[in-house]
């Protein structure tokens, strides 16, 4: 009897700590997403900007020649022979629809944010028997400068976000010889995003604080090669890096009596693993006026990682306050973005683009439009990639040494939800992105 009631007693010990864990992962993983700055939809982190570009649909790798070359393709800065300033703006809406079985919309989430994209000057220069540019510019490579509503059945949630991963880089562009051009570029990563969200849910609101801020360093090198005058190739690495980060979290719960509890926690040795890249690309010139390119890369974001992450669980009403020194919700590696799946995928972009220049009187005037293909990096339904298609349109003019561009980006997807148990309801999402940028460069004569 007394054996029986042992094993008895182990069985119900083991139940007891499984039934803990599994609440305890319950509990942790509605948490995790409380983060509401997933990167769908969003450009390749091997594109560039500027409105030109981005009208030709991002086919601007073998094409790269005016003062947002260095956020394409480097070597491209060997073609800028007057010192010349570039502004870049950008305003983005993305929505997303999550519909059940029935087609009915579970979840609307939309988005809207507007910030300044791209800053540059950039000076030619000659060396020796070669001839090209250096340039220092400013790039915000992933803005998170938003504000988005999210409708659930039973919640809805407002994020405000402001901020993004921007990178000041010094770069250089060498004429080699007739047909061959190289170029690098040395990329402070710097900056972060605060976020605050505030949910409705049921009987006790929240309202949660984070603040990230990163730091770190890569480099871009690129290439491009004419064996004919009217063709270039062009060639891009960008190198992946380890960022040093820190992450600051508050938040407040209010429950129906209406007090309220507060938790707070602060960690500066989380690190953020981010991508590198490679591109190719050709670019046609049939006539002086007439251009057509075409693009490939491919992002390592199965490299993606986020180090010493953590979420804060919601106090209760007389639990001890100040919160304990070290979070329950901690994860030492996560894959990052999607923080939930270690099969994150790798993304591939196909890009193609054409630009026609109208020529009247002294006036100059380029239409432009583009088609892409991208790739994301989280897993649907199958275990497949969603990919997203995207149609691009823009157009210019050229007034003496002023050039104005702008350029509206249309993406859209659809996918299923991935699902680990082949029982749960099956959800499909709807992905539509819309991106409209504006670009001022000014040539100065020498």
């Amino acid at each position: 009897m007394k054996s029986k009631a042992r094993r008895a007693l182990i069985r119900l010990s083991f139940v007891l700590v499984a039934g803990a864990f599994a609440a305890l992962a319950e509990a942790q993983e509605p948490r995790l997403f409380q983060d509401e700055l997933d990167l769908q939809a969003s450009l390749n982190v091997v594109q560039g900007s500027g409105a030109r570009a981005l009208g030709m649909g991002g086919a601007f790798l073998a094409r790269a020649d005016d003062a947002t070359a260095a956020s394409w393709n480097p070597a491209g800065l060997s073609y800028l022979r007057l010192p010349e300033v570039s502004l870049v703006w950008l305003n983005a809406k993305l929505g997303t629809r999550v519909r059940d079985a029935t087609n009915h919309v579970v979840t609307q989430d939309d988005r809207n944010g507007h910030a300044p994209d791209f800053v540059a000057f950039a000076f030619p220069y000659d060396l020796g028997r070669a001839s090209g540019s250096a340039q220092v510019s400013y790039q915000r490579v992933i803005s998170f400068t938003n504000e988005r509503t999210i409708n659930d059945v039973d919640r809805t949630r407002t994020v405000n976000s402001s901020g993004g991963f921007d990178v000041v880089a010094l770069g250089t562009g060498l004429k080699l010889s007739r047909t061959l051009r190289a170029g690098f570029t040395v990329n402070h990563w710097f900056n972060g995003y605060k976020q605050v969200v505030v949910r409705e849910q049921r009987d006790i609101p929240t309202r949660q604080n984070a603040n990230v801020e990163l730091s770190g360093w890569n480099f871009h090198a690129g290439l491009m090669w004419s064996p004919w005058e009217s063709l270039n190739l062009g060639a891009v690495v960008k190198t992946g890096f380890r960022a040093n980060a820190s992450l600051a979290r508050s938040r407040v719960d209010r429950f129906p009596d209406g007090s309220t509890t507060t938790n707070a926690f602060f960690r500066d040795d989380l690190r953020l693993d981010l991508p590198g890249a490679v591109g190719v690309g050709a670019s046609w010139r049939p006539k002086s006026n007439l251009t057509a390119s075409l693009d490939f890369t491919r992002t390592n974001w199965s490299a993606g990682r986020i180090f010493n992450f953590f979420t804060l669980e919601k106090t209760d009403l007389g639990q001890a306050q100040p919160v304990p020194s070290r979070p329950l919700d901690f994860f030492p590696r996560l894959p990052y973005p999607t923080l939930n799946d270690l099969r994150q995928k790798d993304t591939k972009q196909v890009r193609v683009g054409v630009e026609y220049v109208i020529l009247r009187s002294r006036l100059k005037w380029p239409v432009r439009a583009g088609y892409f293909t991208d790739e994301q990096f989280f897993r649907a339904e199958g275990g497949k990639a969603p990919t997203f298609d995207g149609l691009t349109f823009g157009a210019g003019v050229i007034v003496s040494r002023l050039l104005l561009d702008v350029a509206y980006v249309y993406e859209t997807g659809n996918y299923a939800s991935l699902r680990d148990d082949p029982s749960e309801p099956t959800f499909g999402n709807s992905v539509k992105s819309h991106r409209f940028y504006a670009s001022l460069i000014y040539r100065h004569p020498r």
